[in-house]
């Protein structure tokens, strides 16, 4: 699944071929990236270079296949947002340069320890003087604090190295942004988060009216650690797909084929969790060795990756238009809400019921339900976090138990408002229920 690439000798010693040194001894501007070159050589001799493994690893998958570029490796828990903005800087000048010498010098510079704890110390200063900061967020970042989503975004369009690129790139590509945040099994941004996300995967899909090629940078919040992904689209229409994560960790994606199978049983089950637990030991023993760490990080260690191969094979079938993101987190909560509903009340949906059984039904289970709608799924819980992105995405239901769902409770709740012992809280609860299920039928298919 995973095939590394080797030089054939040090890259250190072919970042120049010997017939670029002796070319053009005498130019000015040759003997200034020479000596750049050979400071960097000398000082990326202290790094923490992992020339010995090639320059990237190739992940196949059924949906595409993916290059997982090595970087220069995170040795500080909190810095992957400046490790992300780093990599996207050195990576882009390697995507879009022509010449070797261009493109090895910035594969050099991804890998390079100076050439980060520079760029961190740039960007870090222009953030602290140029961004309107709350105190606790300045004396976060000056004590090698997490960058936060909104400070990597500012960073990304106004830090003069990034604007600078940006500039001298934008005549031959058009470069997007997104994001994609996920962990613990769910999509953790927002409903216009994932809009956008749909919306820039589409517009990168199709074809362009301009020569130009495309690039999709997609930040990938995933648990507790940001990363990277690039997508390329050339002028021949061929997608390139490139990971830039600051923990080289691509044997996580070893059980990438498992966490795809669609049939999923407990034998899987077992083997994932056999590997990741053989991968926490290796994190443990080399990476995290002697440093105090909690369960809770440990935790998150484990769901990052778990989440890293679920985040890559959601956002590969998007690119495959086998799914769309919006309908996905819906969908998702149309479940969350069914299953509640159901270990809650003990009532099954997608059932026949004469008018007999309904009333048997109703006054054995009113308590349950108007339990339920107070404590687990209030009226507020249900407009704010389903009907309003029904409503925004105006997404058009078809989950038949969701729909039954919808019917029965219109039945209970109209029988229960007329209830004489109902307090007036409940009463107005019931009120909004009914009037929030009102609206979501207009969104059921063929209504």
């Amino acid at each position: 699944m995973i095939s590394n690439e080797h030089k054939e000798n040090n890259y250190e010693y072919n970042i120049i071929k010997n017939e670029e040194l002796e070319k053009n001894k005498n130019d000015k501007d040759t003997q200034k990236i020479l000596f750049k070159l050979i400071n960097q050589i000398i000082i990326g001799t202290f790094s923490s270079y992992e020339g010995e493994k090639g320059n990237f690893v190739e992940i196949n998958t059924k949906y595409f296949s993916f290059k997982q570029y090595f970087t220069y490796s995170q040795n500080i828990g909190f810095l992957c947002g400046f490790h992300s903005l780093f990599n996207i800087y050195y990576f882009l000048q390697y995507l879009s340069s022509k010449e070797d010498i261009q493109k090895n010098s910035a594969l050099f510079n991804l890998k390079n320890a100076w050439s980060f704890w520079s760029f961190y110390k740039e960007s870090l200063n222009f953030l602290l003087t140029n961004l309107e900061l709350e105190s606790y967020a300045i004396k976060s970042l000056k004590n090698e604090g997490p960058l936060e989503r909104y400070q990597f975004v500012y960073l990304l369009n106004k830090f003069p190295k990034m604007k600078i690129l940006f500039n001298e790139l934008k005549e031959n590509y058009d470069i997007s942004f997104t994001k994609f945040l996920y962990g613990f099994g769910i999509f953790n941004g927002t409903l216009e988060e994932s809009i956008d996300f749909q919306q820039k995967i589409d517009k990168f899909l199709e074809d362009s009216n301009t020569q130009k090629e495309k690039i999709l940078i997609i930040l990938l919040g995933i648990v507790n650690h940001w990363n990277i992904l690039i997508l390329h689209k050339n002028a021949k229409s061929e997608i390139n797909i490139y990971l830039l994560d600051s923990r080289n960790s691509p044997e996580l994606f070893d059980s990438f084929d498992l966490y795809d199978n669609i049939n999923n049983n407990k034998e899987n089950d077992v083997k994932i969790e056999n590997m990741k637990e053989l991968y926490m030991k290796n994190i443990l023993d080399k990476k995290l060795k002697n440093k105090n760490i909690t369960q809770w990080y440990i935790a998150c260690w484990k769901d990052w990756y778990e989440s890293m191969n679920k985040s890559i094979i959601i956002i590969f079938r998007i690119l495959t238009k086998k799914l769309n993101l919006i309908n996905y987190i819906i969908d998702n909560k149309i479940n969350l809400l069914i299953n509640s509903f159901i270990s809650k009340t003990n009532i099954a949906l997608n059932k026949f019921r004469n008018d007999n059984e309904l009333n048997d039904e109703y006054n054995n289970n009113k308590n349950k339900i108007l339990k339920w709608i107070k404590e687990d799924y209030h009226p507020a819980v249900f407009n704010d976090e389903l009907l309003f992105d029904i409503k925004k995405a105006n997404y058009i239901i078809k989950e038949k138990k969701f729909i039954s769902w919808c019917e029965l409770m219109k039945e209970y709740l109209n029988k229960e408002k007329d209830n004489k012992e109902l307090n007036e809280n409940d009463k107005n609860i019931i009120l909004r229920y009914l009037k929030y299920l009102n609206e979501t039928e207009k969104y059921f298919l063929n209504i």
